[in-house]
């Protein structure tokens, strides 16, 4: 009897099945995937009251550090962490607040270390200029490794750059046989002086003015005053009559003699004599 009785209901609830429409079943489950689906998005896109206070606690500390200049990152890491934090606008004013303060410790460091760059570049164009002159008459090898030292702080300027290639070319002039190139420029002048003196004895006056000529592409200008030290005592110096690098190479043709050498000479920016001082051999 129970038997027959468990067979009619399972034929009705099976009978009741069949009368189900499918597509209201899909429809529902779809529902019911979307309701999860926008909820989790909602879970994962808005903080937690907790969540935000310890991304804002964790920013102060990042910023505070900048601050302090205690920060282990890179000025330009510095500058994108900063950039970040203004970026999720977290409405904290305290948090504001070190965001001004870092931003502005940021704004001042990459002012000094631009500042700390210019003064290197400044040395190093005088270091440069010092060697292409060789005036501690320095050899080849040596004013090598002085260049070395330059070029390791790979200063990023254009006039670094070309003065490097000029002393590199001065080292390789040195280095060939028996180049005149290997002398200092200041005993260089000095035997031009001699050469142009020599010349105008023998009589020989298109050598003497072709040396004049080679000269004066050691100054900046044949306008480039020299003054010549008549007498000197202590700090006190008495001068010639001052005269023009042209007219004094011209006078020692005239006078066929060299009777001065140089005693001082002044560079410009290029690594050109702009001054010369002479005073009696």
């Amino acid at each position: 009897m129970f038997s027959n009785l468990n067979h009619f209901f399972m034929a009705e609830i099976l009978d009741k099945w069949k009368t189900i429409r499918w597509q209201h079943v899909v429809f529902i489950m779809l529902i019911g995937l979307l309701a999860l689906g926008t909820e989790g998005c909602k879970s994962t896109g808005k903080l937690t009251k907790k969540e935000r206070k310890a991304q804002i606690e964790t920013a102060k500390k990042q910023l505070q550090t900048i601050i302090d200049g205690t920060s282990t990152l890179s000025l330009d890491e510095q500058d994108r962490l900063i950039a970040d934090i203004t970026n999720k606008n977290y409405k904290d004013p305290a948090l504001n607040q070190l965001l001004i303060e870092a931003s502005q410790k940021l704004k001042q460091a990459y002012a000094d270390q631009a500042k700390a760059n210019t003064l290197k570049i400044d040395a190093a164009r005088a270091k440069l200029l010092d060697l292409i002159l060789n005036k501690e008459d320095l050899t080849a090898d040596q004013l090598e490794r002085e260049l070395d030292t330059i070029k390791a702080q790979n200063l990023k300027d254009a006039e670094i750059s070309e003065l490097i290639s000029r002393l590199e070319k001065k080292i390789r002039d040195m280095r060939s046989f028996n180049s005149e190139a290997n002398l200092p420029v200041k005993t260089q002048v000095e035997n031009a002086f001699s050469n142009i003196a020599k010349a105008a004895r023998s009589g020989n006056l298109p050598d003497a003015d072709a040396t004049i000529q080679n000269t004066l592409k050691f100054f900046s200008s044949g306008d480039v005053p020299v003054l010549i030290i008549i007498s000197r005592e202590g700090s006190i110096v008495d001068y010639d009559k001052p005269t023009t690098i042209n007219r004094y190479l011209n006078f020692i043709k005239d006078q066929k003699a060299s009777n001065n050498k140089i005693d001082a000479m002044q560079l410009d920016a290029n690594g050109k004599i702009k001054e010369l001082d002479l005073i009696k051999k």
